[in-house]
């Protein structure tokens, strides 16, 4: 019953250190959505939109003269330039009749033929749209209002960083978060592009592969982390569960012999891993054997009493009570 009660305690604890990381990892995707808010004013979410009342025929396409038939050409469609958390930025420059830039100025983008949204440009005429938009094709149209001159795009939205997963590991096994590259054009990047690994808290670069591959490897103790991976401004996360390795218990003991104790190691490669245990100030050195067994007998306490008992493998340490009464 004691055992019952600890695993039902233990697998709580691991449920709310999960959902701790769930928001963790939420809590990037939420800041990212809340600056879309703060960058712009939805219009109107009905297919009536502004950019289709504004002008009755779209230009979406002109000549190296800067103007379309009886229109002067006074946007600058851009492309993407950020991605992250399932959120773009997107810039185009606008410009007066004259070419002149057209500073802090009010100017509205749609998305998909439906959703209008108003955005400020900066000194130099350019306008930024952050958006949380689906990975998938889309086409972006933007209208610039002191001559209702309209342009539009299509673009291509995919993750950047992309084959992160969770992982569930006993200690030592030699795994390691993978993650591949992709450049502006969904292609793999080329080697030695830097990519950041944040794990336990800590920043770790490491580069690509000829294959756009880069990867870290966990070493750490047995428990529960959030592990991201970033390349420029995209940024992915899941979690890392380290399990125990190393499982131990205690054989029957007859009045004045040895304590026969046994460890069985429960990750790869079983044989030769070198065990150490700690009892009644005394340590204690065996490998396994091929099954991941290691065999200890202890020399038993004259007295009666608890005595601590810690097995070693590596990093890892797991404490044991043996209780000898007399």
């Amino acid at each position: 019953m004691k055992f019952n009660r600890l695993l039902v305690f233990a697998i709580a604890i691991a449920f709310l250190l999960s959902v701790n990381f769930a928001f963790a990892v939420d809590e990037n995707i939420t800041q990212a959505v809340s600056e879309v808010d703060d960058n712009l004013v939805k219009l109107d979410d009905s297919p009536q939109n502004t950019l289709a009342a504004a002008s009755e025929d779209i230009v979406s396409s002109s000549d190296d003269s800067g103007v379309v038939g009886d229109e002067v050409k006074t946007i600058v469609m851009g492309k993407v330039t950020k991605r992250y958390n399932g959120v773009i930025e997107y810039s185009a420059s606008f410009y007066d009749v004259n070419g002149t830039p057209l500073k802090n100025t009010n100017v509205i983008f749609e998305l998909d033929d439906n959703n209008d949204y108003r955005v400020s440009t900066d000194s130099n005429g350019v306008a930024l749209l952050k958006i949380l938009i689906t990975n998938g094709n889309h086409k972006i149209s933007a209208l610039n209002p002191t001559n209702n001159y309209v342009d539009s795009v299509n673009i291509n939205v995919f993750d950047v960083v992309i084959g992160g997963k969770n992982i569930n590991m006993y200690y030592d096994d030699g795994n390691a978060y993978k993650v591949r590259v992709l450049d502006d054009n969904g292609n793999p990047v080329k080697a030695g592009q830097k990519v950041t690994f944040t794990f336990n808290g800590k920043n770790y670069v490491r580069s690509t592969d000829k294959k756009g591959y880069a990867s870290f490897k966990i070493t750490a103790k047995p428990g529960l982390y959030a592990i991201y991976a970033q390349y420029k401004d995209f940024k992915i996360g899941n979690y890392v569960a380290v399990k125990e390795v190393i499982k131990a218990k205690i054989g029957k003991v007859k009045p004045g012999s040895k304590i026969r104790f046994q460890v069985k190691f429960l990750g790869k490669n079983k044989k030769n891993k070198l065990i150490k245990v700690k009892f009644n100030k005394k340590t204690y050195k065996a490998k396994t054997n091929k099954k991941g067994i290691a065999i200890f007998k202890l020399k038993n306490p004259k007295k009666a009493g608890k005595f601590k008992t810690v097995v070693i493998y590596k990093k890892s340490k797991v404490n044991y009570v043996y209780a000898q009464y007399r």
